[in-house]
């Protein structure tokens, strides 16, 4: 009868340790097509950083006190007085959004909601040493160290001005956010929908 209980003993726990062996080795071997979410804010801050826009282009800015009526004394105030400037200067200006504002992201079903500032001109830098100048002075206009310092801080400013508010270059920066952003989820499965504010 001894002999029996330990036989029957060892069946059970035989029994048990492949029911234990059977039960972690289906949990092990079933796949689990669980995809997360990366809400990785600071990683999704670079990839907006990196994307934004670069442009470079050649601001022109003249001005003139000419009277161009044609008449002979405006002819002889132009000899005498005529206080004419032009300036060209390259520029390179960066778009984006402003990453000082808050990014938030939202995810439901298949499609991942990305709130983002507006974009915006980041930067503008004026290439002043390759700038080129000309002016045309009348024989009694002496001041222009005076007049081209006034100048240059108008053309900055009205460069400023023009590009940030140039509706095309705002247009081409959120559509590369938006383009690099689908690409980082696209192969998690999820559909991405930037909103700008």
């Amino acid at each position: 009868m001894k002999q029996l209980s330990s036989k029957v003993l060892g069946l059970i726990v035989l029994a048990a340790i492949a029911i234990v062996a059977y039960t972690i080795g289906k949990s092990m071997g079933t796949k689990a097509n669980d995809t997360k979410l990366i809400n990785n804010y600071a990683f999704v801050k670079n990839i907006v950083e990196l994307a934004g826009l670069q442009v470079s282009g050649t601001s022109t800015f003249k001005t003139t006190n000419t009277d161009s009526s044609g008449g002979f004394w405006s002819g002889i105030k132009n000899v005498f007085a005529e206080n004419t400037a032009t300036v060209m200067v390259p520029y390179t200006a960066k778009y984006g959004v402003a990453l000082s504002d808050s990014i938030r992201i939202e995810a439901a079903d298949s499609t991942v909601t990305i709130l983002l500032p507006a974009a915006q001109l980041l930067s503008l830098e004026l290439h002043m040493d390759r700038m080129e100048t000309s002016s045309r002075k009348g024989l009694l206009v002496f001041e222009e160290d005076e007049y081209f310092n006034a100048f240059q801080k108008r053309l900055y400013s009205d460069t400023k001005n023009q590009l940030a508010g140039n509706a095309n270059y705002l247009q081409q920066t959120t559509k590369r956010i938006e383009q690099i952003l689908t690409q980082y989820y696209q192969p998690l499965g999820y559909h991405v929908k930037c909103v700008f504010k």
